[in-house]
């Protein structure tokens, strides 16, 4: 038997007991965590009309820091174990007031930057070509075209990757209820590129506004489910419509992401990162297309069993504690409808202490820890005001006496009414 005949029936037993491993593995099921994305408040070229995905890029405007504040009133009782942003300066601005509140640092994950406009870069957001050209890849990414590129810029493969070790690092960090903020176009088009129930409608019915936010629910290893778009609940059983789209969109989509992982291990040299990307390609695309009938037909089955969609819970209120806190803060810059006629000063610039894993740690404030290598970034003077005051506000309630005596009247009060109720 010629060398090349004993090389081919090697790989084709190798195939074959690939497939029968996957075929038969059970189906674990890895814990799951909630996940809220949050849009950054009103930037500069947000309110100049002006699409700039540039790194650090500007800073957020009076209103966009109003925005901040009323976001972190209705996030704050959320209990969150972790707050990450972008290595955009407008999601870091945006994220102070919860982060101070909540005692947080703000991790700095680059992977959860906004998708790269590419020629369309300071082209207008509103009209024109820039405003269209910039997203017709992204919509043809969500359709499971990924090959597309942003021309002079990324293609759905790389963004997706790049977002995708992003929540990775978020899953890995232990934390199941973690707040991200992000960007508008990164938070769209990710979500309804990797949830198992998206609504492709709300693109246009409902596109995210500033500090709009979108919780899902589930992990990297067996997917996501959309719970909340900006206030808007979505079943997290779809339509059959739906689930058949997902489970074309998902054989389409896993050769494109293997391929896209093995260039990009190929580009290191390392043997080692090479064989896991084909072991893990390979492995990902067996299972997506011996998966595919069975799945179409169980959705099917299941829709003539007249199955009722279920609804996500409605979001969860501020607690009166966390509003009248904030609320302090705000009467000191005004309130959201009606910003500072002022101009936020000329940004300085903040060190932050990169760590070794690509994310950046904000604990402490922006101290740069020893060991730890410094990355700078710019940030708007009128972040720090908000950070000064919000301790000036917290210092204040610790030790005014006032309060105290208020507290001492309501209890004696309570104590009467208690007395009266038993006589």
């Amino acid at each position: 038997m010629s060398a090349q005949r004993v090389l081919k029936a090697v790989i084709t037993a190798i195939t074959a007991a690939l497939l029968f491993f996957v075929s038969a593995l059970p189906a674990w099921a890895a814990e799951s965590m909630t996940l809220t994305f949050v849009r950054h408040g009103e930037s500069e070229a947000n309110a100049a009309g002006v699409i700039d995905t540039s790194v650090p890029g500007p800073n957020l405007t009076a209103l966009g820091q109003q925005q901040a504040l009323a976001v972190a009133v209705t996030l704050a009782p959320n209990d969150y174990g972790s707050i990450y942003a972008s290595s955009m300066v407008r999601t870091q601005q945006t994220a102070v007031p919860l982060a101070q509140v909540l005692g947080l640092p703000v991790v700095v994950l680059p992977g959860l930057r906004e998708i790269s406009a590419g020629v369309f870069e300071g082209q207008s957001e509103d009209v024109g070509l820039g405003r269209i050209g910039y997203v017709l890849a992204p919509v043809a990414w969500t359709l499971g075209a990924r090959f597309v590129p942003v021309p002079g810029a990324e293609d759905g493969n790389a963004f997706d990757a790049r977002v995708d070790d992003a929540v990775q690092t978020i899953y890995d960090s232990g934390d199941r209820n973690a707040v991200a903020f992000s960007h508008g176009a990164t938070i769209m088009f990710w979500t309804l590129m990797n949830v198992d129930n998206p609504d492709l409608g709300l693109l246009l019915s409902h596109p995210l506004p500033n500090t709009g936010v979108v919780v899902i629910t589930g992990n990297p290893e067996d997917g996501w489910t959309l719970v909340d778009w900006d206030g808007v609940p979505v079943a997290a059983e779809p339509s059959l419509a739906t689930k058949l789209f997902v489970n074309v969109r998902n054989v389409v989509t896993a050769p494109q992401t293997a391929a896209y992982r093995i260039g990009q291990a190929l580009a290191t040299g390392d043997i080692g990162a090479i064989a896991t990307a084909i072991r893990d390609g390979i492995a990902d695309i067996a299972t997506k297309v011996i998966e595919f009938v069975p799945r179409v037909v169980r959705d099917v089955v299941d829709s003539l069993d007249g199955s009722t969609p279920v609804q996500s819970d409605q979001p969860m209120s501020p607690s009166p504690q966390t509003v009248s806190t904030l609320r302090a803060v705000s009467t000191t810059t005004g309130s959201a409808a009606e910003p500072a006629e002022e101009k936020p000063e000329a940004p300085r610039a903040v060190t932050v202490a990169e760590k070794s894993n690509g994310a950046t740690d904000l604990t402490d404030g922006n101290k740069v820890e020893p060991g730890e290598t410094a990355a700078t970034s710019t940030a708007d003077d009128q972040s720090d005001d908000v950070i000064t005051e919000i301790n000036e506000v917290t210092d204040e309630a610790d030790t005014d006496p006032s309060t105290d005596a208020s507290a001492e009247a309501d209890a004696d009060a309570d104590t009467g009414t208690a007395e009266q109720a038993a006589a």
